[in-house]
């Protein structure tokens, strides 16, 4: 029986996983919380460059501009509204399917820094319990490297950044998705002053000995009304960009070359 032979997408993931594992694991205890940033920097490195050398940002501005135009249509009053409240349920689907989409990977994300900071978590100092750990950490990488072992080298870095960095989009995400459902809409106070004509009753009295009857006159007054309007706000570009964003990552494996 031949014996697999691992792909070189598959050592090259492993021992990026592997350097990793070696920073959160034999770096001094007051450093070893360094690695999580470099892990997040490099992670979000590859991320970056795969979606703009693909074109796969483009989705992100198609939605900010689709954005811009709903802001302008919300200008209207109601139609613009309603089209403003149906633009935000469209990005908040868009935003829970990419969500879904990343299930598996925050489910592995969540076991991998668990294995490889669960020393620093809980002060372990055993050098038995950690030495475990570390073989844990070894089988979950090998088996998650091994998943993306017939992927192009580039769709497997992609792939491993998002399972890095999984935990803090779902919760940019989530985040995002409230923030923009809070802010679609503003209220616009402003002060507006205009002269008006009020008619005003004279009484007869006397004037100069001469009798002046009962008039009524009209008498320029300057009246100050506060208006309110409500108009679009910065939520719509927010919902924009972030119903984009889940879309790239939910199509993150339509390449495959």
């Amino acid at each position: 029986m031949t014996k697999r032979q691992p792909t070189k997408t598959e050592s090259l993931s492993l021992g990026l996983m592997m350097v990793a594992g070696g920073l959160g694991f034999f770096l001094p205890r007051g450093d070893a919380w360094l690695s999580l940033l470099v892990i997040a920097l490099c992670s979000a490195g590859c991320f970056v460059t795969f979606i703009v050398k693909n074109g796969l940002h483009r989705e992100i501005l198609r939605g900010l501009m689709l954005a811009l135009v709903v802001m302008a249509v919300g200008f209207i009053p109601v139609i613009g509204w309603i089209v403003i409240i149906g633009f935000a349920l469209y990005n908040i689907v868009r935003a829970i399917d990419g969500l879904k989409s990343l299930v598996p990977d925050v489910l592995t994300s969540l076991v991998i820094y668990g294995l490889l900071y669960s020393r620093l978590i809980f002060d372990i100092r055993d050098p038995i319990a950690i030495g475990a750990l570390v073989v844990a950490y070894v089988v979950v990488a090998a088996w998650y490297c091994r998943t993306l072992a017939e992927l192009p080298a580039d769709l497997a870095l992609f792939k491993l950044s998002i399972m890095w960095l999984s935990i803090p989009f779902v919760f940019l995400t989530i985040v995002s998705l409230v923030s923009a459902l809070g802010n679609l809409f503003r209220t616009l106070s402003s002060t507006v002053s205009r002269t008006v004509l009020s008619p005003q009753l004279v009484s007869g009295h006397m004037r100069g000995g001469i009798e002046i009857g009962a008039y009524t006159r009209n008498v320029t007054t300057t009246v100050t009304q506060t208006v309110t309007a409500v108009a679009p706000s910065a939520g719509v570009v927010v919902a924009g960009a972030t119903g984009g964003f889940a879309e790239t990552v939910k199509k993150r494996g339509d390449k495959k070359d």
